[in-house]
């Protein structure tokens, strides 16, 4: 009797090790080397993230640009002048917000575009490590998917459950989607340095430290290194 239950116990959790591949299997596509909707998710939000980055320094440019403007108008209007004088003092307050122009101009479109550029890029790189902390929870969630179907998958091709094209086709997916992701994070990272450089730039030119804002960049692009790096790619 001690053997027959015994047996009975073997036979049932060999028919639940069975169970557990199949579900693993056809929660992943049967290695049909399709992405998941949570890859593609993922891949999604960093393509989000990066023309997120991409923007801080566009963004602030063009804004610059206008508060050049509006300088220069105002800097019209104050020393007497009529609309026509506020449309060109607008003119050569914007020739200042993005490249150079007369002295008055120069000096107060020089002060709105530094405040401008700071309130931005802070306001910029809050929103990228709000958006990253979200990733990084999804980065790690769909990892660890991928590492149980991997190891559940290669039982399945030595128990000949699933043909080896059907293994190399979903680990290609799985491929795909790290390198997809490692890739925008590098871009992303790439962005976030061109930002840094802008703001020493900045701080060079208008003679006023931007400790914070470089600080708070410096802290973005470091975080976003460490997750680029702990994106294991699967070796062949």
């Amino acid at each position: 009797m001690r053997k027959l239950i015994i047996g009975l116990f073997a036979i049932m959790a060999m028919g639940l090790a069975a169970c557990t591949e199949e579900s693993l299997s056809v929660a992943s596509g049967g290695g049909g080397g399709k992405k998941t909707a949570q890859e593609r998710k993922l891949e999604q939000d960093v393509r989000s993230l990066n023309q997120q980055t991409r923007s801080i320094i566009t963004k602030n440019t063009i804004q610059g640009a206008a508060v050049g403007a509006l300088a220069g108008c105002g800097v019209a209007l104050i020393f007497g002048g009529d609309g026509s004088d506020c449309a060109r003092g607008a003119v050569a307050g914007g020739v200042v917000g993005g490249v150079a122009g007369n002295q008055v101009g120069r000096k107060a479109a020089k002060v709105n575009q530094e405040l401008v550029k700071q309130r931005e890029t802070i306001a910029k790189l809050s929103g990228i490590n709000k958006r990253l902390g979200g990733i990084e929870a999804n980065l790690r969630s769909v990892v660890r998917s991928q590492n149980a179907e991997i190891a559940s998958l290669r039982r399945q091709v030595a128990a000949k459950q699933i043909s080896p094209s059907q293994f190399n086709a979903r680990v290609n997916a799985i491929k795909s989607n790290r390198q997809n992701i490692r890739n925008g994070l590098v871009k992303a990272e790439n962005n976030v340095s061109k930002s840094q450089a802008e703001l020493v730039k900045l701080e060079r030119q208008g003679g006023k430290p931007l400790t914070q804002t470089k600080r708070a960049a410096s802290s973005t692009k470091n975080r976003l290194t460490r997750l680029r790096k702990s994106v294991r790619l699967v070796s062949s």
